[in-house]
């Protein structure tokens, strides 16, 4: 609870401070006895269990919560028509959300409990209605909630609307992804009440001889309203939908529009994160490329030889399915000699791609082997080829050990069975932990696997995720994000995650070849495509890390395996850092416990945050890192309008304090001597000292990197490992201030950076 004077306090100093700061910083948060106010990050999303089965199909988890995850909100969904939070829980709301469009049967307990919840001052953004049906003993409670949020109830509704015209049109919130239709949609008639709310859409009607103005789109103080039809459209020519409403301004003014720092889980040391990753799928299979049919080389061995080691500065996390290495149950002898060479290389982090890669994995929540049987004797299985005979026959001559045989009944050659290796019954521990096991089995001693990569329908339930979790390390896939011509809306890229019960299932940043390739069946080289999901996860905003995510039937196709080479160049030249696929999961992980606390007028304290280590800042042209007032904070970068804050991993509790941007852009008294733009590597402990500092640094390939300082001043920087000096060389920062250096070191395994003023 925070004392009254205390709050009149931080109420005045936000005043003062407000839009993006720009005024002289009136006191230190020492000059002042400011209390903490945390900053509520969670969304109560209400959604209707009769129609929307689980909060995965909701239209919230698939429309909003990806735009909401990038404002730095994470959602709570509860089903309307189980009990809902009393009134005093719900101070840990920033607000509720809800999209409801089917007739409710919940109204005579929802209304009268939101209409408490509201009038207490919780928040309320309404996508569609507020109840699709109005019984007529609800209309005073109904006209009380829309009042607070600025509108008036009118029981009135436009069906036939080519008489209807555009009265309020808010350029900045209205033909986000595409324009309004001139043809308008149908709407239900809410007025505006004057200066309740700011409108961003209105149009004027003509009923029963009156004309009326209906709000479509409004945001105020207690929240908002969209009406369904004008926040997204649907084109029935192409089946796809796109924003008409610009969900990110929206739900910000929605929500609240103060700033504050975001978790940001796109970008580490001020770069743009880059991380690969495989699945197994493939691996045994012979490559049809010409210079490596004759030799009945596996797909493996190709991507083996032409992806991953030629490139040691770009880390791959490889998930291998333990039943392609595992000969009791289908696997081959020669599958488990490419994983023992591919995760020996330092740059192949160990994962596992399941134990029998489940296709379905609903199907094993309720498991009967009996069932799984049924199905195994039902189904018809593919015919060997010609070329597959010949090929068995010339392997068993030369005593290799050839992949898999698919017309074996209990290996599924398609995903017409739950599985594909279906000789033991499903058993959840061996799917996770033991799979886990047989891939570290087939790695140096002391490597570990760090992550379990989801197969099939990528779909997992709560005990499956909750079995990783148990078994020590991250889970990842699923999402299929894309945002190029085909999938051309925000809509097809996911949020951060998918809830699942009390577990969570990490998103892949990105969607593999197979969406590009029609499911494997061509053409081969579409996954060139990707370019275009980059560019536009990266610009206007960053949306997404640049992930490379494929499976092992890449190096069976010569033009699937340029499209991957291809990115590898593409990364390899790229302004990224390269980090492990569990290191980015982990940080999508842990950007729902960040808690966020506002210690002054233009500083907060983050906790909670485990291995995320970037905040963002947005519209923040203005504004820069107060150095002075900051704690555990190396520097900051700037993309699109917005400023990346690079946090030290070893500071529990760091302090992001900013202040007005200088006209000269060198650093303030108080500042620290060197301030960290961007890196290829990434840091942590700092450690200052009289006219210096020094710091730990781990990554792959060069180390890149750029500092801040006065302009014209040098430092002696060298390079150690294990108290050995690998270099050491002078530097001086540019007339902007700027130090670029280059280390050439190997920071695989951690080394130290100093830096040292140079008279």
């Amino acid at each position: 609870m925070i004392a009254p004077a205390a709050m009149l306090r931080f109420v005045l100093a936000t005043l003062v401070c407000l839009a993006a700061l720009a005024c002289l910083r009136p006191a230190t948060a020492l000059e002042i006895e400011y209390a903490g106010r945390p900053i509520s990050r969670e969304i109560l999303a209400l959604y209707d269990g009769r129609h929307e089965k689980t909060p995965q199909t909701t239209r919230i988890h698939i429309f909003a919560e990806m735009p909401l995850n990038w404002l730095g909100y994470k959602i709570a969904y509860r089903d309307v028509n189980d009990p809902l939070p009393q009134v005093h829980e719900m101070s840990r709301y920033r607000g509720i959300l809800t999209w409801f469009i089917e007739p409710m049967a919940a109204v005579d307990t929802y209304l009268p409990w939101l209409d408490a919840v509201t009038a207490a001052g919780t928040r309320l953004v309404v996508m569609s209605e507020l109840v699709p049906n109005e019984p007529p003993n609800s209309v005073p409670t109904i006209k009380r909630i829309l009042t607070r949020l600025g509108l008036g109830w009118t029981n009135q509704f436009v069906a036939v609307t080519h008489r209807a015209k555009v009265a309020t049109l808010d350029k900045a919130i209205i033909g986000f992804e595409r324009p309004l239709d001139k043809a308008l949609p149908d709407f239900l008639v809410y007025s505006v009440l004057p200066g309740k709310a700011d409108v961003h859409l209105s149009v004027t009607a003509q009923l029963r001889d009156a004309a009326v103005e209906a709000a479509l789109v409004t945001t105020n103080v207690a929240g908002g309203y969209a009406s369904d039809e004008y926040a997204l459209s649907h084109d029935p020519n192409s089946e796809k939908d796109r924003w008409t409403l610009n969900p990110f301004r929206f739900f910000k003014k929605a929500f609240g529009d103060d700033r504050f720092p975001v978790p940001d889980v796109t970008t580490l040391s001020g770069r743009r994160m880059y991380f690969s990753h495989i699945d197994g799928d493939g691996w045994n299979n012979v490559s049809e490329i010409e210079s490596y049919r004759d030799a009945q080389v596996t797909s493996a061995e190709v991507i083996r030889r032409e992806v991953i080691e030629p490139y040691p500065d770009l880390p791959v996390s490889v998930g291998v399915i333990a039943g392609d290495v595992t000969p009791e149950i289908g696997g081959t002898l020669s599958g488990r000699e490419i994983a023992r060479k591919l995760y020996s290389l330092p740059q192949v982090e160990v994962a596992s791609h399941t134990y029998s890669h489940p296709f379905n994995w609903e199907y094993f929540r309720s498991y009967s082997r009996a069932n799984e049987e049924d199905l195994i004797e039902k189904a018809v299985k593919p015919l060997a080829s010609i070329t597959d005979r010949v090929r068995s026959l010339l392997f068993k001559t030369a005593g290799k050990t050839l992949a898999a045989d698919k017309s074996n009944k209990y290996i599924a050659g398609s995903d017409i069975l739950p599985r594909t290796y279906l000789k033991e019954p499903f058993d959840l521990a061996r799917e996770v932990q033991g799979a886990l096991s047989v891939a570290e089995s087939l790695a140096p001693p002391g490597k570990k696997a760090k992550i379990y990569f989801w197969s099939g329908n990528t779909t997992p339930f709560e005990a499956a995720i909750a079995a990783t979790r148990t078994a020590g390390v991250r889970n990842m896939n699923g999402g299929d994000s894309r945002l190029d011509k085909e999938y051309p809306s925000i809509y097809y890229v996911p949020p951060i995650s998918r809830p699942v019960g009390q577990q969570r299932q990490i998103f892949a940043a990105n969607s593999n070849e197979n969406t590009y390739t029609n499911d494997w069946l061509g053409p081969y080289f579409g996954f060139f495509m990707l370019q275009q999901t980059l560019d536009n996860t990266e610009r206007p905003r960053r949306l997404k890390p640049f992930n490379l995510y494929y499976h092992m039937y890449s190096g069976e196709k010569a033009a699937a395996l340029a499209a991957v080479k291809h990115f590898v160049a593409v990364a390899r030249r790229a302004d990224v850092i390269p980090v492990d696929a569990s290191r980015y999961a982990g940080i999508a992980d842990d950007f729902f416990g960040v808690e966020i606390e506002q210690v002054d007028a233009s500083a907060w304290a983050i906790r909670n945050r485990g291995t995320l280590s970037t905040v963002r800042f947005d519209e923040a042209d203005l504004l820069e890192i107060d150095g002075a007032q900051s704690l555990g904070v190396f520097g900051a970068n700037r993309h699109q309008g917005s400023l990346y804050v690079s946090l030290d991993p070893a500071v529990g509790r760091p302090i992001v304090a900013l202040r007005p941007r200088g006209q000269t852009g060198q650093p303030q008294p108080g500042d620290p001597v060197a301030s960290m733009v961007e890196s290829r590597w990434s840091f942590s402990g700092r450690q200052d000292g009289h006219c210096g500092f020094q710091i730990d640094a781990q990554g792959y390939g060069p180390g890149e990197m750029v500092w801040s300082t006065q302009a014209g001043r040098a430092f002696r920087i060298a390079v150690e490992q294990r108290g050995k000096v690998l270099s050491e060389e002078i530097r001086w920062a540019d007339a902007s201030g700027l130090i670029k250096f280059v280390s050439e070191a190997s920071a695989i395994e951690p080394l130290k950076v100093r830096f040292e003023c140079h008279e």
